[in-house]
């Protein structure tokens, strides 16, 4: 069975089979992050500050590159007393390294440059301490007048220290790499290959010095099939290679990184289900991978990227908000009718999508009063309205009273004509000299009047009282309150590669 290769800059690993080199693996990150601190200053022509992050790596991992790179930038700095003793504990740390005699001779270079730098530094002014003519000096007795002075001879060139370079150097590439290997289950021999020739070799955890290049990385271990891989080295960089002998693939590192935290993280296939959340890292297999990163209430963002051996590979992805929200409704009458913008949208419960911006939102039901309210809906955001609908009143009595109403005006109308029409017949026969003044039916007349009157009279009191009882509302309005948008949220995910997966939108008031 072919064994894994995780290799990756940083070592990030949970597995309780490397819990005891957890604090090798901190100790290798904080010496990577000061490496990379350290390049990022010697980019910027910050030479010292750039040595004195070197230096720092090396406190936290004593490998020899840090040594050898702080060197180079205390040399660009100027300061060869100080580059010459790094590469003097370069060569201590590593003495067998492949370029120890051009390191030999670039430090006595450097030491040559400080001791004509310290000379020129104590030497007098020009003029200065010059006898006259004829008196002695230190170098000698004086010359008698008409004498010729004798001409000195000039010295060996001394090697001047070169000024401090200012300029931004262009790249890294007279920088050093550590290549750091460990395996599971401990006590396999590493082998590194620079075509035919074999660099380095020891038993893990195993640690190397190397220049730019590619090599040939070979894990042998007496129990697992030996795994071979290439490996490109790039000047100034920490290389981790982590060898999960059991398994049979090469993997690289992927971190995702978006500016929305806990979005979902799908990788290769979405079918299976998101394999974890913003920020996101994993080991991953090398070649080319799809990745998915979403979130309820953002548009989707989806990016190819190819993973390579050794690569700490980073991508941001970043999400924008959708053009529109949902509106969730809940009431205490179920199936109650949820009207955004006199248009039925839907029944309590309600969820459902509404347009970004302000809505009047009306919530009604038979029997109880209704609940309006002006709601703005939020791009991608969740906006919960929450009402109480309480019951209506009843309008019987109103409607009784109206009928009487109408009944006494129909009854008064009716006996005022009636009684117009009999007076009339009286008045006639009265000027036709028929009518005596005891005619019994001068009473009758007046009986109809006063009936039309009282009926509308009645109807007035009636009306009133109809028009009361409509008006009338001892009961409470209905109520209900909008709350703050609110992002969606999504139940925790299972890794599809352990588990199955499963989604569900989660929201509480």
């Amino acid at each position: 069975m072919r064994g894994l290769i995780v290799v990756f800059g940083a070592l990030l690993l949970a597995s309780p089979a490397w819990a005891q080199s957890d604090e090798a693996g901190s100790a290798i990150e904080l010496a990577r992050q000061h490496m990379e601190r350290g390049q990022a200053l010697y980019l910027q022509a910050r030479f010292e500050e750039a040595a004195a992050e070197f230096d720092a790596a090396y406190d936290a991992q004593p490998f020899s590159a840090f040594l050898y790179n702080a060197g180079v930038a205390l040399e660009r700095a100027g300061q060869p007393a100080r580059a010459a003793s790094y590469f003097e504990r370069y060569l201590s740390t590593d003495p067998s390294s492949a370029d120890a005699d051009a390191v030999r001779a670039r430090i006595a270079e450097l030491r040559a440059a400080a001791a004509a730098s310290e000379a020129a530094a104590q030497a007098p002014p020009e003029g200065e301490g010059t006898p006259p003519e004829g008196e002695a000096t230190a170098e000698g007795p004086a010359q008698p007048e008409g004498a010729q002075p004798e001409v000195a001879q000039p010295e060996a060139a001394q090697p001047e220290a070169a000024p401090p370079e200012t300029a931004p150097p262009e790249s890294l590439e007279d920088f050093k790499s550590l290549l750091s290997v460990r395996t599971n289950p401990a006590g396999a021999t590493i082998r590194v290959m620079d075509g035919d020739r074999e660099v380095a070799s020891g038993p893990t955890p195993f640690a190397q010095t190397l220049d730019e290049g590619r090599y040939h990385v070979i894990v042998e271990h007496p129990d697992f099939q030996t795994v071979e891989q290439d490996v490109r080295i790039d000047p100034g960089k920490v290389y981790v290679v982590i060898v999960e002998m059991s398994q049979g693939q090469f993997l690289g590192y992927l971190r995702v990184q978006s500016n929305v935290a806990g979005a979902q993280v799908f990788l290769d296939d979405r079918e299976q289900g998101p394999r974890g959340q913003t920020p996101f890292e994993t080991p991953i297999p090398i070649g080319t991978h799809q990745i998915w990163v979403e979130r309820p209430g953002y548009q989707m963002e989806q990016s190819e990227v190819e993973v390579g051996i050794g690569e700490d590979l980073t991508v941001r992805l970043d999400l924008t908000r959708v053009d529109f929200g949902r509106l969730r409704v809940v009431a205490n009458i179920e199936g109650a009718r949820v009207i955004v913008d006199d248009v039925q949208v839907g029944v309590v419960p309600f969820e459902g999508q509404v347009s970004a911006g302000p809505h009047r939102v009306r919530v009604e039901s038979d029997g109880m009063k209704a609940f309006e309210q002006q709601v703005t809906i939020r791009n991608g955001q969740l906006t919960p309205m929450r009402v109480r609908l309480r019951p209506g009143v009843d309008r019987g009595s109103a409607w009784v009273t109206t009928v009487f109403t109408a009944l006494f005006i129909g009854g008064g109308v009716t006996l005022a004509l009636i009684g117009n029409d009999f007076m009339s017949g009286l008045r006639a026969e009265q000027d036709a000299g028929r009518l005596t003044s005891d005619d019994p039916r001068i009473d009758q007349g007046l009986f109809l009047y006063i009936g039309a009157d009282v009926a509308f009279g009645l109807s007035v009191i009636l009306g009133g009282l109809a028009l009361y009882y409509f008006v009338h509302d001892p009961l409470p309005p209905s109520e209900g309150s909008v709350r703050e948008a609110r992002d969606w949220a999504f139940a925790p995910m299972v890794d599809p590669v352990n588990g199955g997966a499963s989604l569900g939108f989660v929201g509480r008031f």
